[in-house]
């Protein structure tokens, strides 16, 4: 049995001879940068072969006592190694001198009694050249290993550094946008306090005007209060009979005066009242800053419920309508944009007719239509009764304000930049808009007017014409999604982590109009196939549903999830239709 092993077991060949085979060692530092030199020296003290231009920086860089001596010295690399019990047997605790080849299996003198009556059993002493080769391979497979292990290392360092700099910048970013919001509001009491002067100013004037207009009208009624006491102490028949007649015109004049001014009424006092923008905002508490973790989760640390996994849905038809011209519309009707209400109303923008509308369960109109000045596209609901629309052309977003009896009201009309079409929502506060005739196809746009870019995410280098691409919003994602329609593509990108996949598939063909689905999906208007496509934010396609209406273009999907809304373009042949949404079985 050998007593003698080489100084390292990850190293094949340390320079002495097996038999009649005579290897050749490695520099170690050179292979740690995958670069193959030939070792001409051995550190003992650092169990470490180094070539002629390692030698040099190993004993000065390196601190600790050097013993170099040459890599082909046999005698001094037969060295003992401490095996740390990897060359012990493990059940009976002695060393192992025997490999079972039959079973794989390392053996001490006691196992071979078990062994003995194996075919191939060889003592390791006469047969350990033969793993030479193989040892080469373990230690740069560990090489390997351990510079991954490094990577993953410096990675972690890097996260640990990008989590101190981003809670950094939480901080600074929170305080920017409290400071904008009390700049906001300090800009707003300025003009306030100057639109309070300036109406106290006009105020006092008439105030003052309207007392001396009093004044002498008291003046004139005490002359008379005089004349007539006279005339009633000292007065003949004849002018009393003259005065009380005279007096009656007089009397009717003043009154009629003093009567007109009682009717008009000088504002006492002045309030203030805010915006539901700001009350809104006010009732989100410190939800009002959410933190967002691009953290993937494992299942152990975030078990996902079978029930909220993206699955297949059916579609049952529950109402269908044709849209056909009535007495106040100037064309057929085109419905270019559609949603919920919380309640269940839904609510449609009409382009060719400039209409707002709102319809029941049985897609039936509620109350008396909001007109517009320009053509809308797209309409999102906020909350419970406010919406916005957009007027692409007019580069117009309209807030509107929807009463539970269904009354329409302008709110207020932000201007902006650039034509935008769909529009769906991302907060309370923030919508996600497309664009045409613009280089930058979608926006983010907040409910003062601000406009803005997302930081994470490069969208397509392309100017969409009108109609040619729409996108929507998936909030619980944080996945913002755009069709191509002309390339027959869907896009979606991850605004947090900055990454983005295009889904193309044989039937989707001129995607157009998108929404969230249930379960965090996304459903989209497969145009010249007349369906609808259903597909996973991670791009994964989950079915295609035909309906039954040509040219789909506009949808939506109730609150709760259980509903779809579809409306179409094909001119001739407008129809809105209701569907209820299930999931499958399987």
């Amino acid at each position: 049995m050998a007593t003698v092993k080489l100084c390292d077991s990850n190293r094949d060949s340390a320079g002495d001879f097996i038999g009649e085979c005579s290897v050749t060692q490695s520099c170690e530092p050179c292979m740690k940068t995958n670069v193959s030199k030939t070792a001409t020296v051995f550190c003992k003290d650092c169990n470490e072969f180094l070539c002629d231009a390692c030698k040099n920086p190993h004993t000065v860089y390196k601190s600790g006592k050097h013993d170099i001596v040459n890599s082909h010295d046999r005698k001094s690399l037969l060295l003992g190694v401490d095996m740390k019990g990897m060359d012990k047997c493990q059940e009976h605790d002695k060393e192992i001198e025997f490999f079972c080849h039959d079973h794989a299996k390392l053996c001490c003198s006691k196992c071979v009694l078990i062994h003995r009556k194996c075919d191939l059993l060889d003592e390791i002493a006469n047969v350990c050249g033969q793993k030479r080769h193989e040892l080469q391979a373990v230690k740069q497979s560990l090489i390997n290993l351990q510079s991954e292990a490094d990577s993953i290392i410096t990675d972690f360092k890097h996260s640990e550094t990008g989590l101190n700099e981003s809670i950094s910048k939480i901080s600074s970013e929170v305080d920017a946008m409290r400071d904008r919001i009390i700049k906001q509001f300090e800009d707003a009491k300025q003009k306030l306090i100057t639109e309070a002067n300036t109406f106290k100013t006009s105020e006092v004037r008439f105030i003052e005007n309207m007392r001396d207009a009093s004044s002498n009208i008291k003046e004139e009624i005490l002359k008379e209060v005089s004349m007539c006491c006279s005339v009633l102490e000292r007065g003949t028949p004849s002018q009393k009979y003259i005065y009380s007649t005279k007096m009656k015109d007089k009397l009717n004049t003043i009154e009629s005066i003093l009567n007109k001014q009682h009717s008009i009424k000088s504002s006492s006092t002045l309030t203030v009242s805010f915006p539901k923008e700001v009350t809104t905002f006010l009732e989100m508490g410190d939800s009002v800053v959410i933190l967002n973790c691009d953290r993937n989760k494992t299942a152990e640390t975030s078990p996902i419920s079978l029930s909220s996994l993206p699955r297949p849905i059916t579609l049952e038809l529950l109402v269908s309508v044709n849209l056909s011209k009535t007495e106040d519309d100037d064309k057929e009707p085109y419905l270019t944009g559609l949603d919920f209400l919380p309640d269940g109303r839904l609510v449609a923008v009409d382009n060719y007719n400039c209409k707002c509308i709102i319809l029941n369960e049985l897609l039936q109109r509620l109350g008396i239509p909001y007109k517009f000045n320009t053509n809308p596209c797209d309409v999102v609901c906020l909350s419970s009764d406010e919406c916005a629309a957009t007027l692409g052309k007019g580069k117009l977003v309209c807030l509107l304000s929807v009463s539970k009896d269904n009354v329409i009201r302008l709110t207020r009309i932000i201007n902006t930049t650039s034509k935008f079409y769909s529009i769906s929502c991302m907060s309370p506060l923030r919508m996600v808009v497309s664009s045409y005739d613009d280089p930058r196809p979608v926006k983010m746009l907040s409910v003062d007017g601000a406009e803005s870019d997302f930081d994470h995410v490069t969208f397509p280098v392309t100017t969409y014409k009108i109609d040619e691409s729409m996108c929507t919003y998936v909030q619980s994602k944080n996945t913002s999604v755009l069709t191509d329609r002309d390339a027959n593509k869907v896009f979606m990108y991850d605004t947090l982590n900055g990454t983005s996949r295009a889904v193309t598939n044989n039937n989707i063909r001129e995607p157009c109009s998108a929404c969230a689905g249930p379960n965090d999906t996304v459903l989209v208007c497969s145009k010249n196939n007349h369906a609808i496509a259903h597909l996973t934010v991670d791009g994964d396609v989950l079915g295609f549903y035909p309906v039954d209406l040509k040219l789909p273009h506009s949808l939506c999907v109730s609150k709760d999830g259980t509903k779809l809304a579809v409306s179409n373009s094909a001119t001739g042949a407008g129809k809105l239709q209701l569907y209820k949404i299930s999931l499958a079985m399987s």
